[in-house]
């Protein structure tokens, strides 16, 4: 399990996970904060994933567990929950919509194509200032990173103690992560996020 602290299960702290594959997107389009599903194969992964992290984790169970409001944060929330059975059933799975992913605004469902002809120079404009540009309607990198953030510390409240599970999203991964690595936001592409990846914070 790649992780920020190896040695996870001994320790308070937040175990930090990307939800499982989607259904395909052979174009590419924009997701954002579209309500994708997973795909079968993401789920069935993502099952071995939560036995794996139940195997880990035996010694020391978490105590909720967090996820966007959106379809694929949630059904790993509760796949991961039912892996830790049988005191997982009786542990909650809290849906917040601080969770979500980026959002992209106008650009989600397109393809980069599209969003060349419809806003010319709005992809170079964004590569020119990848934590402060945001796409009409939608969040830059800065954003969603102060979001991400006042959601983490709403867990926190919610659960101050042991160890809790987010299951989050790509770019709100990286946000986080940027941050307790102490990276600048311009960096934040650098960290690898496939799916169902798994990074421990440990409690500062």
């Amino acid at each position: 399990m790649p992780t920020a602290n190896s040695d996870a299960s001994n320790q308070q702290g937040i175990v930090l996970l990307r939800h499982g594959e989607l259904v395909p997107n052979p174009e590419h389009r924009f997701i954002g904060q579209r309500d994708v599903e997973l795909s079968s194969a993401g789920t069935a992964r993502f099952e071995a994933l939560g036995e794996e992290l139940a195997r880990e984790f035996a010694d020391r169970q978490p105590q909720a567990f967090f996820c966007s409001d959106l379809r694929r944060g949630i059904a790993c929330a509760d796949i991961v929950r039912r892996a830790f059975r049988p005191r997982g059933g009786t542990m909650p799975v809290i849906a917040d919509p601080g969770f979500r992913e980026i959002n992209l605004g106008a650009w989600q469902g397109l393809t980069k194509q599209e969003v060349e002809q419809r806003y010319p120079g709005a992809l170079a404009e964004r590569g020119a200032d990848f934590a402060n540009y945001a796409p009409a309607g939608g969040e830059s990198f800065a954003m969603l990173q102060r979001r991400a953030l006042m959601a983490l510390v709403r867990a926190r409240m919610h659960t101050p103690t042991g160890i809790i599970f987010v299951i989050g999203h790509a770019a709100f991964n990286r946000c986080i992560l940027a941050d307790y690595l102490a990276l600048p936001l311009s960096e934040a592409m650098n960290i690898a996020q496939p799916y169902g990846a798994v990074s421990f914070l440990e409690q500062r």
